[in-house]
Parts: structure tokens; sequence; C-alpha cells
């Protein structure tokens, strides 16, 4: 036996020298994939509608899976309040209005009218009350009446000539129409009063909620009847764009540097088995973040640093909005 082992190494010998080289890998065997996990969303991302105060839904328009377009009424909140305040706060607006209209305008003409007779009867009276006193101081003088009777006399006399010029000056006051500063005040006040309506009007705007884009009702998240709180966590309802549909793909830390737009992708998801999605990268964030798409799995890290990719899918798949599906990108 001992012979044969020389002749079994010439022939390895021999293999090695004149074997074929190993072929060369393909080019399909030099394209590799990134992995990641991601979340299907609607175009420009899913909108989830929380009203901005408190209130009972009064009238709800819409259903699931209803289009919408975009500035659509779609709630209402019980709003009686509001319009009573709108209501009170037009009201004390043009009643501030007018006034500012009356000080602006001046007296009327038979405001002027009346002033005038109220002063020449004034006078009138003044001219009669002078002359009584003259006619009791000489009477004094001769001792004809008691000291008392001509006093009397004189205070009448300068009561009359003291109604006679407050009658002159509420005649010029009329003439002379408002004072600057008055008609600044009302100005203010107009100004105040209709910061009032424009507030009272914008919290009745808000018991009105209307959809933001044009697009399809995903989810509604509340009824009739039922008590929306302002800025919960839970929403009214939830609007996308379904002409289109994406991928919101968490593409780890450490394989950040071999992605970049216009790759192609394939998405699979377990509720869909055997079948495969195209998609292409359409945009890469420049910032890194938490991961979004928890799988599940213990072994996953919940920590790691990931970088979003969104892809664009192809066609009109039929994977509902938030489904999470496994994305792999093509890459040289």
């Amino acid at each position: 036996m001992k012979p044969l082992l020389p002749c079994v190494a010439c022939l390895f010998l021999l293999a090695a020298c004149g074997g074929a080289a190993p072929p060369a890998p393909s080019a399909q065997a030099q394209i590799s994939s990134v992995a990641a996990g991601g979340l299907v969303e609607p175009a420009g991302e899913e909108r989830v509608l929380i009203p901005q105060i408190s209130g009972r839904l009064a009238k709800v328009h819409i259903a699931e899976g209803d289009a919408v377009q975009a500035g659509q009424l779609i709630a209402e909140i019980e709003n009686s309040e509001y319009r009573a305040a709108l209501a009170a706060a037009t009201a004390e607006l043009q009643r501030r209005e007018a006034e500012l209209a009356r000080l602006r305008a001046g007296a009327r003409a038979e405001e002027l009218a009346a002033a005038a007779a109220a002063r020449d009867e004034a006078a009138a009276l003044e001219q009669q009350a002078l002359a009584e006193r003259e006619r009791r101081d000489n009477l004094l003088r001769n001792r004809l009446i008691a000291v008392e009777a001509a006093q009397q006399a004189r205070a009448q006399a300068a009561a009359a000539t003291a109604r006679r010029q407050r009658s002159e000056a509420d005649l010029a006051l009329l003439r002379a129409g408002a004072r600057a500063e008055d008609i600044a005040a009302a100005e203010a006040a107009v100004a105040a009063g209709r910061a009032d309506v424009e507030r009272a009007a914008a919290l009745l705007e808000k018991t009105r909620i209307y959809s933001p884009i044009a697009g399809h009702v995903l989810k509604r998240d509340l009824g009739e009847g039922e008590t929306v709180v302002a800025l919960s966590p839970l929403p009214l309802a939830r609007i996308g764009d379904l002409s289109k549909r994406y991928v919101r793909a968490d593409v780890d830390e450490l394989d950040i540097g071999r992605v970049q737009a216009g790759q192609a992708a394939t998405i699979t998801s377990d509720a869909f088995p055997q079948q495969q999605f195209a998609g292409k990268v359409v945009r890469v964030s420049q910032r890194m973040g938490r991961r979004n798409s928890i799988s599940g799995d213990p072994a996953e890290k919940q920590d790691a640093k990931i970088l979003e990719t969104l892809i664009e899918l192809e066609g009109a798949p039929p994977l509902p909005i938030g489904l999470r599906v496994d994305v792999r990108i093509a890459v040289k």
C-alpha cells in the first residue's frame, strides 16, 4: 500500500497546476442589499385631526373611507355659547362705532338751535333781574324798602348772570365739537371692540373642523354626541392621500452610507405571503433618530439610531396604511 502514496501526491500536484481557475463572481453576486423595517403611509403623511377646543360633537359629516376635499367641513362642536358671545361683541362694537361717529360729526343743527335759544332766554332773564336789582337799590337809597329786599334782588341778578354764562358756554362747546382726546379715546374703544369681535369669531370658527388636505378618511375615532377634549391624544379622525403609498423605512446607522435616492427597493410583509412589492428610494433624511418600526423581536435593539428613508411604492399595492413591512434596498 505504501507505493501508492507518491502517486496520489503527484495527481494532486498535476490538478493544482493544470486545473481551471475558479469562476469570477457574477454581477448579480456583487449586488447586495440593506434590510430595514418600515411602515406604510399615505402621500404627504397621515393627518391626525385633533380639535383645539373641548365640547360635544354636534355633527360629524364623515365616515371611514369617505373621500374629502381640502377645506371641507367634516365636524362641528356645539357652539351656541360661542355664537352668543360673537353677537354680544358685535353689538358692543356697533355701539362704540356710533359714539365715535357722533363725536366726529359734532352737534346737529337742532341741538345748536336749542342751545342758542336757551342762551337768549337766559340773557333776557338776566336783563330782567338786573333791572329789578337796580330798581330795589334806588328804593333802598331812598329808604323805601328794607335792606333784605335789596340783597335778594342782587342775588337773583347774580344767579341770572351765571345761568346766561353757562348757556353761552354750552353753545360754544357744541359749536367747537368734540375734543381731540375724546375722539382718540373713542377710536381706541372701537379698536378694542373690533379685537373682541375677532376673538369671538376665532373661537366660534374653532368649533368647525375642516379637512386640511384632499384624501380619504382612514379612521374616524369619535362620532356625534361624544365629547372631544382639546389637544387630547384621542383624535377625531385621521385623513390621508391614497393616490400614492410610501414606506418610511428605518435604516440602521451602520448601513446609512450605502443608501441613496434612486435605489430600487423590495417590500414584503407577513400579511401578504409570497408577494413582493416594488419601490424606489425617493428621499433620505438628513438627521438621525429613533426607530419608528418596532418588530417585537426581543433581539432587536430598541435604542439603536436609524436614518429615515422614504420609499415610493409602484402602482397601487393593497398595503393598508400603518402596516409594518420588511424592506430590502438594492445597493452596490
